[in-house]
């Protein structure tokens, strides 16, 4: 016969005795204890600690031992401990052998950092038309040269002033004169003028008087100009 649950008696029994001896299992496990855990050994623990303890300082002994080693007679320290080094100049692998920018041809300056072939070709030209260079600031006055570092072409080249091909105001031809980069067809023509009227011209003076030039072209002129 079954009940509403459509469980015979014996399914109803079975049921039951399985949730009895359940329920008993988990009283059980909460109130007994069978294996009572031991106490807990403090000291056990404190000995473990102090034998980690010395292996550490033992080996931090080894390290700061290390680091006092000589190697070819110098001692290793701490990079902290020592002093900030100054830093030193770069040595060069080579002796550099400086060219007189009054002389040099193309060939030699390209060897110079910053010039290639065309830049060398105008600083030549340039400085053949002047008659030389008698100061590195003349350099910036070639378009191509403007956006060049000078204080750093020092280092490579230097200008010998013996080497500067003077000009004769009083002898030089018309197109010898205009040629010159600082000396332009009007000037020329006055200069021309006043030689054939007046004969040689004297000096610089003579010359600014004569021109009207201003005081800066006259200083320029000063390194071109001979009068004899």
């Amino acid at each position: 016969m079954k009940t509403r649950l459509h469980f015979t008696r014996g399914e109803w029994a079975a049921a039951l005795f399985l949730l009895t001896v359940m329920t008993a299992g988990n009283v059980y496990y909460f109130l007994c204890d069978i294996h009572p855990k031991p106490p807990c050994d403090v000291h056990q623990y404190e000995a473990e600690f102090e034998r980690f303890a010395a292996e550490q300082k033992r080996l931090d002994d080894s390290l700061a031992a290390a680091r006092q080693r000589t190697y070819h007679d110098r001692p290793h320290t701490r990079s902290d401990t020592l002093p900030p080094s100054k830093p030193q100049p770069r040595q060069p692998m080579y002796d550099i052998v400086k060219l007189d920018l009054n002389s040099c041809d193309t060939d030699a300056l390209v060897t110079v950092p910053q010039f290639g072939s065309k830049r060398a070709a105008k600083l030549v030209e340039y400085r053949d038309k002047l008659g030389g260079f008698h100061s590195f600031s003349q350099l910036q006055e070639v378009y191509v040269m403007q956006n060049i570092d000078t204080v750093k072409l020092k280092t490579y080249l230097y200008i010998n002033k013996q080497k500067i091909k003077k000009l004769n105001i009083n002898t030089a031809t018309y197109q010898e004169l205009v040629s010159h980069p600082y000396i332009d067809a009007y000037l020329t023509k006055l200069i021309l003028r006043h030689r054939e009227k007046n004969g040689p011209i004297r000096d610089l003076e003579e010359l600014r008087q004569i021109t009207h030039a201003y005081p800066e072209l006259i200083e320029k002129l000063r390194p071109y100009l001979v009068f004899s």
